[in-house]
Order: C-alpha cells, then sequence, then structure tokens
C-alpha cells in the first residue's frame, strides 16, 4: 500500500522559503490525507508554521477537500496555505462559487490573436527563403531562386519572378498579389502552377492577383 502512494504528494520548496504541495490527480482524496499525515509525522516538525502552497494539478477543486487540508496543517504544525492553485478543470470551482454567490458563473474561451503580418521591405534575392505564418508583404521584387511561403496571402509591392505559396496550411482563399507576376511556380494550398511566359509590354495593368478559380490557379490582371 505504501509503494501504492508513495508521490501521492510531491513537496517542492521555492527560493522565497514557501513550500508547494503538489496533489496526485488520480488518488483518492482520503489517500492523499493519509499520506500527509504520515509526511508530516515524520517530518520531525520541520513544516511548523510553514507557509505552504497547495497546488491541484488535474485534481478537481473540492470546497471540503480544501478546508481539511487547511485544518491539517493548521492545528498539527500552525502552517499556513498562503496559495491555491487550481489546473485546468475549472467547472468544480465555478460550481462552488455560483451557488456561494447564487449567481451562474460561466468562462469566455480566450481567443488567441492572429499573428502578425511579415514585413520585407528589400528586394528578396536569389536564395531568400521567407515564411510567414499568416500573410507577407514584400516592399520590393521577389527574384528568380527567391522563394516566399506564408500561411494565408503573399503581397509584393513589385515583381514577382521567384516561387510564392500562399495558403501554406491548405487555405485555399489565399491569394498572391503583385505589380506583376512572372513567376518560376506558384503553388496556393494544395495547387500548383507555372504560368505561360506572356507578352506584357502591350498590356497596361496596375497589379495582378493569383488565385483559385474552377480548381486551378488563375492569374487575373487589374
Amino acid at each position: 500500500m505504501e509503494k501504492e502512494f508513495a508521490h501521492a504528494v510531491q513537496v517542492r520548496a521555492q527560493r522565497d522559503g514557501q513550500f508547494v504541495f503538489i496533489l496526485d490527480s488520480s488518488l483518492p482524496f482520503q489517500m492523499i490525507l493519509k499520506y500527509l499525515e504520515k509526511r508530516l509525522e515524520e517530518s520531525n516538525r520541520f513544516f511548523r508554521s510553514a507557509k505552504i502552497i497547495i497546488d491541484l494539478g488535474l485534481r478537481p477543486f473540492r470546497f471540503d477537500e480544501v478546508v481539511t487540508l487547511r485544518d491539517l496543517l493548521k492545528n498539527h504544525w500552525q502552517a499556513h496555505i498562503t496559495e491555491l492553485r487550481l489546473g485546468h478543470r475549472f467547472d468544480s470551482f465555478f460550481e462552488w462559487a455560483s451557488k456561494l454567490i447564487g449567481i451562474p458563473i460561466y468562462q469566455i474561451p480566450v481567443q488567441e490573436k492572429e499573428p502578425e503580418p511579415v514585413i520585407i521591405k528589400q528586394t528578396c534575392r536569389s536564395g531568400t527563403r521567407i515564411e510567414a505564418p499568416q500573410d507577407c508583404v514584400i516592399l520590393g521584387d521577389v527574384n528568380p531562386g527567391a522563394e516566399i511561403i506564408a500561411g494565408r496571402d503573399i503581397i509584393v509591392f513589385g515583381v514577382l519572378r521567384g516561387i510564392a505559396h500562399a495558403g501554406a496550411y491548405g487555405n485555399r482563399e489565399s491569394k498572391i498579389w503583385a505589380l506583376s507576376i512572372e513567376p518560376s511556380q506558384l503553388r496556393i494550398a494544395d495547387l500548383v502552377a507555372i504560368p505561360p511566359r506572356q507578352d506584357r509590354s502591350s498590356h497596361t495593368k496596375r497589379y495582378e492577383i493569383a488565385e483559385i478559380r474552377d480548381d486551378q490557379i488563375q492569374v487575373i490582371s487589374f
């Protein structure tokens, strides 16, 4: 039995002199309590008047269990719980708090902030490889031999002659924008295209966009 709950409570010392008691999430509370009583008896008053942090880890919050731990530490060793740390399971805590104040409590998921666009303020020369988790903006040309990879759109304020891969994580709504698109290869999501060489001398345009239409990459001039 002793081996079964040998790690029922892990004890760690902090630099500020406090102790952290980390409770095993897989054991019944009575086994946690039995182990803790035994550990405190064997400590030869080591924890007397100590300041202790209770870390529940993955254990659900139970008000009666916390009170029992508080009373055990206080009555036997005059130790004090200075902090209670909850893990990833907050439902039981919210349920207790709701009953305490008589108001329902709900947790709103925190939305992660999207990564900022990567902005390159120069021409990308041969051998350059740029990877961006979101949009990628190039303030210059993309020369042959350069490669631009972006999770979403690629915007080139210049001539695109290298390799461009937009929607690298599979987003087919992504686009490739450039003043002129003359690449060695275009990729959007899972599609690949090599646009044919065209005589652009007689064609006046402001910019071009490569996007997926009819399940293929098309370059549209504006």
